[in-house]
């Protein structure tokens, strides 16, 4: 079974839905598998089922055959939705980072039998093994280096350092957060219990860094600029009723300068940082096609449940260091600003860190 809310419920409400879910099904021979997948500072209209241009036909066909809810809440930044995703609480209710006030989904589901673990930025206290995780690889920062890390890698309790290789490859912190999860799923199937899987995604945050490749692969996309994009995004949003045609396309605020308006140099410079932000999203999209490969080769997709979420909306942050550093390269700080994240969040007006 698949789910696909993009986080478009009150985390409150949305928790107990699905506690309630799983209590009913369990009466049932086997209950469900739960695989929850967030992403970091995604926009409304960033995946291409919600109107973008990113290729993700994962997500794309996650939605087309389960649920795409519509409206958005969540607290609007990183921290406190994450105790709002695990608690069912707003965030100072359940103590915020401390979580000192709440109980996590992990510890009720344990407490069902599941086996349980995650994968991907913790960004609270302590760690996901103190809360009812008996398995965790990632880092307990809420940023990180995609290519080299941090000193809070973490894998089930103890330091983990980064190597310059997983797996044959180079190290780039969104396909390890496939490859811890296929791993845990693995060790998981071994207890015959069902599973919860908590994948807790770090990309499309900044620092915008991805492999050449990935990057190369989006040249051009986005030299028509923000203007232009967001009609077209919303246009398809229409279309595919996602939103209804009543709804208006939000103006361009005063602060974001309309595309034509900056010089031909200044138009690379943001088409080229978009771009980068567009090759994260499509690896976070084949990094969620290869976790539900595994599961499906394990013979229990039809008994999972797949829920998929966002943080909070697109990041306006203007925090780059080294402009002309390639986005590939280790050492360069990529972020897009204001004008972007408009776009990330097509129809609404603005983004991250405002609550309307």
């Amino acid at each position: 079974m698949t789910f696909f809310p993009k986080c478009r419920m009150g985390w409150q409400r949305w928790t107990v839905v699905v506690l309630a879910g799983i209590l009913v099904m369990s009466a049932a021979a086997k209950p469900p598998n739960i695989v929850l997948i967030m992403a970091d500072d995604l926009g409304y209209s960033d995946l291409g089922c919600y109107g973008g241009e990113i290729d993700t036909p994962h997500l794309d066909s996650l939605a087309a055959e389960g649920l795409r809810f519509s409206q958005f809440y969540n607290t609007g930044k990183c921290h406190s939705s994450r105790v709002s995703l695990l608690t069912g609480l707003y965030c100072n209710q359940a103590g915020s980072a401390s979580l000192s006030r709440g109980v996590t989904l992990a510890e009720v589901l344990a407490s069902a039998g599941y086996a349980t673990s995650m994968v991907g930025k913790w960004h609270l206290d302590k760690e996901p093994t103190d809360f009812g995780f008996e398995r965790y690889w990632g880092h307990l920062s809420g940023s990180t280096n995609f290519f080299t890390g941090n000193d809070t890698f973490r894998l089930n309790g103890s330091p983990w350092t980064v190597p310059a290789q997983l797996n044959g490859r180079p190290f780039y912190t969104t396909h390890a957060v496939a490859d811890f999860g296929e791993q845990f799923r693995r060790e998981m199937a071994e207890t015959e219990k069902p599973f919860f899987l908590y994948a807790a995604f770090n990309a499309p945050h900044y620092p915008l860094q991805a492999p050449e490749s990935a990057v190369r692969k989006y040249d051009g996309r986005y030299d028509a600029g923000w203007d232009q994009l967001r009609k077209v995004r919303h246009g398809r949003q229409i279309a595919s009723g996602l939103v209804p045609d009543k709804w208006a396309l939000s103006p361009r605020p005063d602060h974001i300068p309309a595309w034509d308006s900056l010089p031909a140099e200044e138009q690379q410079w943001e088409a080229d940082r978009m771009e980068v932000f567009a090759a994260m999203v499509d690896e976070l999209d084949q990094a969620v096609g290869r976790l539900l490969k595994r599961v499906e080769q394990m013979g229990e997709l039809e008994n999972t449940l797949v829920l998929f979420v966002s943080d909070n909306g697109a990041c306006p942050f203007e925090r780059t260091r080294g402009r002309y550093l390639k986005p590939w390269d280790p050492k360069s700080y990529w972020t897009y600003d204001a004008s972007w994240a408009h776009l990330g969040n097509t129809p609404f007006r603005l983004y991250k860190q405002n609550q309307h």
